[in-house]
């Protein structure tokens, strides 16, 4: 039978699970509606994810408790102030509410602190201290739920699978109408502004992060933002766009580097090609039983066998020498990729106790974990020559020497940077790619020909 509701009660059993008591309450507060400063403009409200993990419902001001002991689910929506309903609509009754979301029982949020103290539990699990009601009778403990969540999240359902394939499905489409449009845009803002429009039009009215769409040496900046530079006329450069919408509170993370003339030629060409040899290396290797930063690893050997065979890093130095002074993380300065649910940057990244590795680039690996069936992860490996990171390089002769300057700076700086992500799902023999726009130079040439 298909399934027509989020199905929230399944999630709360794996927290449930997670936490291995026999009894007491989980608690979780929704987000609150907030406001711009001074001002009674409201803010675009977006669901606390944990919240919505536990309930599928996407209101705000609203609660959720869960009994360990009778496994009852209770959503406690805002109740609306009368005089607030000519302003707002008449709001669901308890009959709809029901229909709609996976829970047991609706109880209005009014009634939130005897829900509680009625409930025959003795201990309260919450969060964040903050988060406990004021006036209930439970001890409240905040130590234990949120690893029991952070275990829940980590491991995806077939339902997160699919509306995860969903949204990815949206957002790559939206990333091939910009390759479409590139030839006749001029600026960034207009792809910008075309992604934007291609999600929402299928129901993705909101991004999972701030699009990024830089060009030539815009690329090089890893959160580069702005996307307001003019193209003034040069179509003869690369433009990266990191964008993806979410649907449902499950996000999509996808980056693509296009040519805005629609060919891949020379230096621009051998770049993309290293990117996409250090993505399909990774994306090959992916199952079970793999340490992620053995992933991150294997990319940057990939780009330092590439941009020696460029030019870029001197041929008498080995592959080996160079990844032992981590001459890499000068052109990959960041981690491969990350956890993806609910939030861009999922839960999970670190298990307890687990530390960060303090070398170059690799410090900024959001996830070491060994690898298992259920995870999605995003593979975004990149090259990039961003000025002030050449600078530092080339000032510190340990680093320098490796490096071909001329090379550098007459070629390959004023091309930015180059990076390609894909959100995957770790099965039991693989992987299972949820993103489908092309990456391919043939396929894209094909695309904006």
């Amino acid at each position: 039978m298909a399934i027509t509701k989020y199905p929230a009660k399944q999630n709360a059993a794996k927290v449930a699970a997670n936490l291995g008591l026999s009894e007491g309450l989980i608690y979780l507060k929704g987000d609150i509606l907030k406001e711009r400063h001074d001002t009674d403009v409201e803010l675009v409200f977006r669901q606390e994810s944990n919240f919505y993990y536990l309930t599928g419902f996407v209101e705000h001001d609203a609660h959720v408790i869960y009994n360990l002991k009778t496994q009852k689910l209770t959503l406690l929506p805002y109740r609306l102030p009368d005089d607030h309903i000519m302003w707002m609509g008449m709001p669901p009754t308890e009959a709809e509410l029901l229909a709609k979301y996976d829970v047991d029982e609706i109880v209005w949020s009014t009634d939130l602190v005897s829900a509680i103290n009625n409930s025959g539990a003795s201990t309260l699990y919450a969060l964040r201290e903050s988060d406990v009601p004021k006036d209930i009778s439970l001890k409240a403990n905040t130590d234990l739920l949120k690893e029991a969540l952070i275990n829940a999240r980590l491991y995806k359902s077939a339902y997160e699978i699919e509306a995860m394939r969903k949204i990815n499905h949206i957002s790559s489409n939206a990333h091939v109408a910009l390759m479409k449009a590139a030839k006749k845009c001029q600026s960034e803002v207009e792809l910008d502004a075309l992604f934007r429009y291609e999600t929402a039009r299928f129901g993705a009215r909101a991004q999972a992060y701030e699009p990024i769409v830089g060009v030539g040496a815009n690329a090089a900046t890893l959160h580069y933002g702005r996307n307001s530079a003019s193209f003034n006329g040069n179509h003869d450069q690369l433009c990266l766009v990191d964008a993806g919408a979410e649907l449902g509170c499950y996000a999509s993370d996808i980056t693509r580097t296009f040519p805005l003339n629609g060919r891949y030629a020379g230096d621009a060409k051998t770049l993309y090609s290293i990117v996409l040899d250090m993505q399909k290396s990774v994306l090959s290797a992916l199952k079970p039983g793999v340490q992620w930063e053995d992933m991150h690893r294997l990319a940057v050997k990939i780009a330092v066998e590439g941009l020696q065979k460029a030019g870029v890093l001197k041929a008498e130095f080995s592959v080996q020498e160079m990844l032992e002074k981590h001459v890499g993380s000068v052109f990959l300065p960041h981690g491969l990729g990350h956890s993806i649910g609910l939030d861009v940057h999922d839960v999970g990244g670190y298990p307890v106790g687990v530390q960060r590795i303090q070398e170059p680039g690799i410090r900024y690996l959001r996830m070491r974990r060994q690898l298992e069936a259920g995870f999605v992860v995003t593979v975004e490996p990149g090259i990039y020559f961003t000025k002030f990171i050449l600078d530092e390089a080339k000032s510190n002769p340990e680093t320098s020497k490796y490096i071909n300057w001329d090379v550098i700076e007459q070629r390959f700086a004023k091309l930015g940077g180059v990076r390609i992500e894909d959100c995957v799902v770790i099965t039991e023999t693989g992987i299972d790619n949820l993103t489908i726009a092309p990456k391919e130079i043939a396929e894209i040439e094909a695309i904006m020909a």
